[in-house]
């Protein structure tokens, strides 16, 4: 019997606890990555250029992918093993028992049942013991792996629409004009609003018929006011007449030839060719000259001709080309038309009186 009980101590330590692995994924956004191969046309709108030129755009959304770092770690805990307690708590129990009853037997200490007894005891109270003794969890670095998983859509930018032409509307003013591959729009909106005075012009709710790959859109969009002053002064920078203005020293005398009027056809399409030869008899120097069409006609009215710096006794021809739809040209042809223009100039020197047109609108030479 006391060989039996000298074992049980010894297989009891060996099995006080057991090991648990535990792995534990951390998935973390390492970066997003953006596909603009995957792009996808939005909303059509215009917009005004670094260059001063309306261009008609589609935003873009483009897909993501984040990509995800994954780090995996190996958690390994040393636990009570549960039934070793419990024999351990059941062998002290019984040995317990087995000494009381060995003491208060009549042979007292010489019973075999208190040896029994206290063996038992010795035997369970460090297997009850035992397992609760040394536990503890560590955490062991384990591998790292890349995975990914699709994102949202971003904005990404914007590209030309695909147009041939378009016709827009602005402030009951009719305006054509072609639409090259970049989305540019033939007609500069300087020609539409005073390039010098802007900042007086209301802001721009334009209402555009644009004749795509893929049939007609129609496009509405407002440009404001400050957008088309801060882009002016790259208009004049660049524009194929003297913009510049210099203090007056002596007030000049401009006067006006007559103004004419005929339709033409260009390489893109037919216009009205407008003329207004202005000659400066001095003694000053005239600056900034410039004039505004007025006509009940939509698809002439609101246009600006500029003619900028006229020197003292120099006389200056300026030519604009009014592009027209097809139907606005068979309309004009051969009908009489009402036109004025009303010149300005930097000091407030022009004349008053606007320079008017009427009468038939002949054909002209192509041009």
């Amino acid at each position: 019997m006391y060989g039996r009980f000298a074992v049980v101590p010894a297989l009891g330590l060996v099995a006080c606890h057991v090991t648990t692995q535990t792995e534990i994924t951390r998935p973390n956004v390492s970066q997003r990555v953006v596909h603009p191969e995957g792009a996808v046309g939005g909303h059509p709108t215009i917009v005004l250029t670094d260059a001063a030129e309306l261009r008609f755009v589609e935003a873009l959304d483009c897909p993501t992918e984040d990509l995800l770092s994954t780090t995996t770690a190996i958690e390994v805990g040393t636990e009570p093993n549960l039934a070793t307690f419990v024999v351990g708590v059941i062998a002290t129990a019984v040995g317990g028992v087995m000494t009381v009853r060995g003491v208060t037997d009549r042979d007292g200490a010489s019973n075999p049942f208190t040896y029994g007894g206290l063996g038992s005891v010795a035997v369970g109270l460090p297997l009850a013991i035992g397992p609760w003794i040394g536990t503890r969890t560590e955490l062991r670095a384990g591998p790292e792996a890349q995975t990914s998983r699709p994102g949202p859509n971003v904005a990404c930018g914007s590209r030309a629409l695909p147009a041939r032409s378009a016709t827009l509307t602005i402030r009951d003013v009719e305006v054509h004009g072609t639409v090259d591959r970049d989305g540019v729009f033939s007609i500069s909106p300087y020609q539409l609003v005073d390039a010098y005075e802007v900042k007086t012009a209301p802001a721009w709710d334009i209402s555009a018929v644009v004749d795509t790959e893929h049939g007609a859109r129609t496009i509405t969009t407002v440009v404001e006011t400050g957008t088309l002053a801060g882009h002016a002064q790259v208009f004049l920078e660049h524009a194929d007449f003297d913009a510049k203005i210099q203090p007056l020293r002596l007030v000049p005398n401009v006067s006006a030839g007559t103004l004419r009027a005929s339709l033409t056809q260009t390489a893109t399409g037919p216009a009205l060719r407008i003329v207004l030869p202005v000659k400066n008899d001095g003694p000053g120097e005239t600056w900034g000259l410039r004039g505004q069409i007025a006509s009940p006609t939509k698809a002439v009215d609101g246009r600006m001709i500029y003619l900028g710096h006229v020197g003292k006794g120099a006389a200056v021809t300026r030519e604009l080309l009014i592009p027209l739809a097809p139907a606005a040209a068979d309309a004009i042809r051969g009908a009489t038309i009402d036109l004025s223009v009303e010149l300005r100039d930097a000091h407030g020197t022009a004349p008053a009186t606007p320079i008017r047109f009427r009468g038939a609108v002949l054909g002209d030479a192509p041009r």
